[in-house]
């Protein structure tokens, strides 16, 4: 393999890692191997389908759909797609993603300020991001520099003294089903097969620049290989970190106990550092949920706008950018008064019922693409229905 391909498969492995790596990927391992203990081996292997396996197969098949969302959805047709779209948006925007980064970054600070209320935090993360925002082009990449390293860093240290100074693994009782089960549902609640989807487009842009895609033949000869080798690199990477973060987390469930899920990680770095020295791992979570909120508020509100504004009604009502994102912002400070366990609760139901069509909707796409297979809406409707089915039986 030449050197400059080697060069292309690494870049876009680290694109990838970066677009899916955010405050859930860190959260969710966490709190994962402090619930199944010594069968955190198994719930990796359900985490490692849903959380890693899914995103990059989603990724694939937006990226045959040059990043454009709305063609990868409007296949199941038009009116359900633009629901799709409209409801993933607000998902991994105000009342998903967004408040749920300002409540781990609130968990990062409540150790050191313990009389912060939420509310009072959550107004002030709101501001701080709308001032950020309106310079997010000088913002953005100086903290993207400084932050990614740091935070990576403070992580490595934290997973390898965790491992080195962990205790026997506490019995959990979960059979190996269940693990891999735990493991699959927790995986949906990181929501990166929906990030993958909708902001796909940097990785296309990405792989069309370098590779020079000028048509089908292009696609199979050249960007399907690099980015199945690419891939291995971004999922090999995000695979390394929930196995360090879960065994960890799994080692040392018993300082973890009665712990807030938005305070697990302060708590094991805490735990593991001392107070001082697990304070910069703290403040680069705290500057790493303000950006991923900055990015995906700008992201999300981007697309609302061009579609609002596309609208009779948008044209009527001359909405502008500014409010939107003013509203936007509104919206995530009051999901995020609801806490963690709230908002888990609302998500889960919506996740665990529409993540396997989303799969469905992804593997029927990119053979679609590939061989020309004509089905989708007849899989993709069954798929939900059966699912919806499931969880009224099991919940009933």
């Amino acid at each position: 393999m030449r050197l400059s391909s080697l060069a292309i498969i690494w870049s876009t492995g680290i694109a990838i890692f970066s677009m899916f790596f955010g405050s859930g990927n860190v959260v969710f391992p966490l709190l994962l191997g402090a619930q199944t203990g010594n069968q955190i081996t198994w719930a990796l292997l359900g985490l490692t389908i849903t959380a890693v396996g899914a995103p990059l197969l989603g990724l694939l098949g937006s990226v045959l759909f040059e990043g454009d969302c709305k063609r990868f959805f409007y296949r199941i047709g038009q009116l359900p797609g633009y629901l799709a779209v409209m409801l993933i948006l607000a998902l991994l925007g105000p009342i998903g993603v967004m408040p749920r980064c300002f409540i781990v970054a609130y968990g990062a600070v409540k150790p050191y300020l313990p009389d912060l209320s939420l509310f009072i935090f959550s107004l002030i993360a709101g501001l701080v991001t709308l001032v950020l925002i309106a310079r997010r082009n000088l913002i953005l990449p100086v903290l993207g520099y400084f932050l990614s390293p740091v935070l990576l860093l403070s992580l490595v240290v934290i997973m390898i003294t965790g491992i080195a100074k962990g205790g026997p693994m506490v019995s959990e009782p979960y059979s190996s089903f269940m693990a891999i089960k735990e493991g699959i549902v927790v995986g949906y609640n990181t929501m990166d097969l929906l990030a993958s989807i909708i902001f796909s487009v940097s990785i296309w842009l990405l792989l069309q620049e370098k590779l020079s895609i000028k048509d089908d033949k292009d696609i199979k000869t050249k960007l399907i290989p690099t980015y199945v080798w690419a891939s291995i690199v971004g999922g090999g990477l995000l695979g390394l970190v929930y196995v360090g973060l879960s065994f960890s987390a799994a080692l040392h469930s018993a300082a973890l106990q009665n712990t807030a899920p938005e305070q697990v990680l302060a708590t094991l770095a805490i735990h593991l550092l001392g107070s001082k020295l697990a304070m910069v791992a703290n403040i680069a979570i705290v500057l790493a949920c303000l950006t991923t909120v900055m990015s995906l508020a700008v992201a999300v509100v981007d697309v609302i706008h061009v579609e609002v504004m596309n609208t009779s009604l948008g044209k009527k009502l001359s909405y502008s950018y500014g409010w939107m994102m003013f509203i936007t912002m509104v919206i995530t400070v009051i999901f995020t008064n609801l806490g963690f366990a709230a908002i888990m609760a609302f998500l889960n139901p919506i996740m665990s019922v529409c993540y396997p069509a989303i799969i469905v909707l992804t593997v029927c796409n990119i053979l679609y693409k590939l061989y020309g297979f004509p089905y989708v809406k007849m899989p993709v409707y069954s798929t939900f229905v059966a699912t919806l089915l499931y969880k009224g039986f099991t919940m009933g």
